[in-house]
């Protein structure tokens, strides 16, 4: 069985202990608070110090920016005004090289016109020598193409292409039936015939430039074709003819 006395010895004991640690715990924190104390004023004093740093380089820093900007608004002026004399004296040598300009171009112009009434009166004069010279041959020339029993060739166009010749062919007046095309080596013939008008005694012609007969067009192929798949399209007077081209392989040689 447990004593009693010694119990509340016990007691008695770690009370003491407790109020001892309390105590110790107290002084602790006075200590800290006094230690976190003068930190804090520490700090406050670095603060201010770095401050009073910190205007004065502010203000140093005003005094030069403003120093600078007097500096620069000087040199600028100067600089304007140097701009300006200088725009003045080039204004008045433009306004000059101008004037001279103008002047010259009057005269040139007065010149010009003068030169231009010279010209005008030989062209007129020409003219009226041509006019003249016109209606003498006109009708030498009506008299002329009144026998003209030759006829003209049937203007042509040959266009290659990769893998074939176009060949177009104008031929107003006639109808398919009237046109033979023939293939020989390296060449195509094309045969029209040009059906004459029927013609009045009492009619007098004072030009006659229109093919009548039978002509031929002979045109030199560049290149060799394959003839059986040839074709040809006769439309709106135009003969379109179409000749696909041989393809030109090599052969080639083994070597013993």
């Amino acid at each position: 069985m447990v004593d009693k006395k010694e119990l509340e010895k016990k007691v008695d004991d770690i009370k003491s202990d407790v109020s001892d640690k309390k105590d110790d715990a107290m002084d602790k924190k006075d200590e800290m608070q006094e230690e976190m104390g003068k930190r804090v004023d520490d700090i406050k004093s670095d603060v201010s110090d770095k401050k009073d740093d910190v205007s004065d380089s502010i203000s140093e820093m005003k005094d030069d920016a403003m120093d600078k900007k007097d500096e620069m608004q000087e040199e600028m002026g100067k600089r304007v005004d140097d701009i300006k004399s200088d725009v003045s004296d080039k204004k008045d040598d433009v306004s000059d090289s101008i004037s001279e300009m103008k002047d010259d171009a009057m005269d040139k112009k007065d010149e010009i016109q003068e030169e231009m009434g010279k010209r005008k009166t030989q062209a007129d004069k020409l003219l009226k020598e041509l006019v003249n010279t016109i209606k003498v041959k006109q009708v030498e020339v009506g008299k002329t193409l009144s026998d003209y029993t030759s006829l003209q060739k049937p203007l042509a166009d040959i266009i290659e292409t990769n893998d074939s010749l176009i060949i177009k062919i104008d031929l107003p007046g006639v109808t398919k039936e009237d046109i033979d095309i023939g293939i020989a080596g390296e060449s195509i013939d094309v045969t029209v015939k040009f059906e004459e008008e029927s013609e009045e005694e009492d009619i007098n012609y004072i030009q006659k430039e229109r093919s009548y007969g039978e002509t031929k067009r002979t045109l030199k192929l560049p290149s060799e074709i394959k003839v059986k798949e040839s074709s040809a399209n006769f439309k709106d007077s135009v003969l379109t003819i179409k000749l696909p081209k041989i393809e030109k392989r090599l052969h080639k040689i083994d070597i013993n």
